[in-house]
C-alpha cells in the first residue's frame, strides 16, 4: 500500500435477512460495502465490534417490527418489504425506522441511503474565519466554536481578511462590524466582489441596534447578525445552522444531479485552489483523469438507463474507495477526474490501478444479460505541472496513452512522454540508419 495513503474502508452493514439474499450481498458488495449477518437478535453483539453504517432488516424474518424497535435507537434501520403500503409504513415509522425499500432492491436507492446514513455517523467539520481587530474577543469566540468540534481561524487585520478567505475557503465568516480601517459591512462588500465568494454565509458580531444600518448590512452581503456581547449557545447553534445550510444549498448547485460529484466547474476550482496551495507550501497532489471504456457501445446496446447505472456506480467505486480528503468530480460524460492530495504519481498509480481492478470485477445486468466494464486512467503530477490547464493537459494526454495502449489501464503522464520521445527516436533510427543518428547526436 502507497505509504501516507490509506483508501476508504469497505464499511460493515449489518443484514438481517433470514437465508442471506445473494442478490442483495451482490449489491452491497458493487457498493463497497460489507454485509454481515449476526447469530442473535440482540443488540449486544456490536458492544466489541466495529460499528456498522446501518442495519437491514429484512420482513421475511420473524416479528421484523419489533426487531427493528429495539435496533432503531442504536443504529439507522432500513427495512425491506414486498410491500409499501401506509398502514406497514405508519408501523415502521412508529418503530423507529429509517427507511422502507420495496423488492426488488434498486441499488441506486440503496446507496443513496446508505451514503446519507455514513455522511450523518461521520460528519464534515465546519470551518469558520472569525474575522475582529480585538484580538482576545475573537480568541473567545474561537474557543467556544473549537469547543462544539468546529475548526477556526483568527484573522485581526480587516485588510488581510480577503487574503485569508482565498486561502482556507472557510464554510462560514464571522465578522465584527465596527472594525478600524474598514468596517465590516465595506469588508463584506470586498468579499462578495469574487464570484467564487458570493455565497459564501457572512455573520456579523455587533452592538448594532438601528435597523437601518442592520438592512445596509444585509444588503451588502450580511446573512445574519448576532448581537453583543455574545450568548456562547447561540453562537454555536447560528453559525452550524447558518454553516450546514451553506453546504446544503452549494451541494445541490454544484454538484452533478446523476452522481452527487463535483461537477465540471466547481471541481476545476477546487483543482485550482488545491495547486496554489501546492505553489504556497511545497505539497504535491496527482491529478487523475478517468473514462469509463466504450461507453457508447455500452449505451447503444444496452440502453441509457444502464449506462446512468454504470456512470452511478463508479462514482461510488470512486468515493468508497478513496479517503475522504481526495476530490471526486465529474468531469463530463463518461469522464470523471480525482485529486489526490499530498500524493505523489506513482502511488496515486497504485491506488487508482487498485480501484480499476476491482471495478474489473463488478457484474452489470441488462435484461438478463450480464456483462462487465473497464476504465482507463491518465495521471500527472503537481510537482511536473503546476498550471491548471498544464496539469489536465498532461492528465489527459497520458489518459489518451491508456486508451491507445488497449485499455483498462493506468498511466503515468511522465512515463508517456519518455515512451513517447523514446518511440520518435527508434523511427529516426529506422529511417535514417543508425550512423546518421549518432554523427547528428555529436555535432
Amino acid at each position: 500500500m502507497p505509504p501516507g495513503h490509506s483508501p476508504g474502508a469497505i464499511r460493515r452493514v449489518l443484514v438481517f435477512d433470514g437465508e442471506t439474499d445473494p442478490a442483495l450481498i451482490k449489491v452491497l458488495d458493487q457498493l463497497n460495502y460489507r454485509a454481515d449477518q449476526p447469530r442473535t437478535r440482540s443488540i449486544e453483539f456490536e458492544q466489541s465490534a466495529e460499528c456498522p453504517i446501518a442495519v437491514i432488516v429484512s420482513d421475511a424474518i420473524e416479528a421484523p417490527l419489533e426487531l427493528c424497535r429495539a435496533l432503531s435507537p442504536v443504529y439507522p434501520v432500513i427495512l425491506l418489504s414486498d410491500e409499501e403500503s401506509f398502514a406497514l409504513r405508519l408501523a415502521a415509522a412508529e418503530a423507529g425506522i429509517s427507511a422502507l425499500i420495496k423488492r426488488p432492491v434498486n441499488p441506486h436507492e440503496l446507496s443513496e441511503w446508505l451514503e446519507y446514513f455514513a455522511d450523518r455517523a461521520c460528519p464534515e467539520t465546519v470551518s469558520v474565519l472569525i474575522v475582529d481587530d480585538d484580538w482576545l474577543t475573537a480568541e473567545l469566540n474561537a474557543e467556544v466554536l473549537r469547543a462544539s468540534g468546529m475548526t477556526v481561524r483568527t484573522v485581526n487585520d480587516p485588510s488581510q481578511a480577503l487574503q485569508f478567505v482565498e486561502d482556507v475557503l472557510p464554510d462560514l465568516i464571522l465578522m465584527d462590524m465596527q472594525m478600524p480601517g474598514v468596517d465590516g459591512v465595506r469588508l463584506a462588500q470586498i468579499i462578495r466582489q469574487s464570484r467564487q465568494l458570493f455565497s459564501l454565509p457572512i455573520i456579523f458580531l455587533s452592538a448594532e441596534r438601528d435597523e437601518t444600518r442592520q438592512l445596509m448590512a444585509r444588503r451588502f452581503g450580511g446573512d445574519d447578525f448576532i448581537a453583543k456581547p455574545v450568548d456562547p449557545a447561540k453562537l454555536i447553534s447560528v453559525v452550524r445552522l447558518r454553516a450546514d445550510r451553506s453546504k446544503s444549498l452549494r451541494a445541490l448547485i454544484e454538484r452533478d444531479r446523476l452522481t452527487g460529484l463535483y461537477d465540471h466547474s466547481r471541481f476545476k476550482e477546487r483543482l485550482s485552489h488545491e495547486l496554489e496551495r501546492c505553489r504556497r507550501t511545497g505539497a504535491e497532489i496527482s491529478l487523475a483523469m478517468i473514462d469509463i471504456d466504450h461507453f457508447k457501445q455500452v449505451n447503444d446496446r444496452f440502453g441509457h438507463p444502464t449506462g446512468d447505472t454504470i456512470i452511478r456506480t463508479l462514482s461510488r467505486a470512486l468515493t468508497t474507495g478513496l479517503r475522504r480528503i481526495d476530490i471526486v468530480g465529474r468531469y463530463g460524460g463518461e469522464e470523471f477526474g480525482v485529486i489526490l492530495l499530498d500524493t505523489g504519481p506513482q502511488s496515486a498509480r497504485m491506488v487508482i490501478d487498485r480501484l480499476r481492478q476491482r471495478f474489473d470485477r463488478l457484474a452489470f445486468d441488462a435484461g438478463g444479460r450480464q456483462f462487465s466494464v473497464s476504465f482507463s486512467a491518465g495521471i500527472a503530477s503537481s510537482r511536473d505541472h503546476m498550471g491548471l490547464t498544464e496539469l489536465v493537459d498532461a492528465a489527459d494526454r497520458a489518459l489518451y496513452e491508456a486508451k491507445r495502449g488497449g485499455r483498462d489501464r493506468v498511466e503515468l503522464a511522465g512515463l508517456c512522454q519518455n515512451n513517447e520521445q523514446t518511440s520518435e527516436t527508434l523511427r529516426r533510427i529506422e529511417a535514417r540508419g543508425a550512423a546518421d543518428c549518432v554523427k547528428e547526436a555529436l555535432q
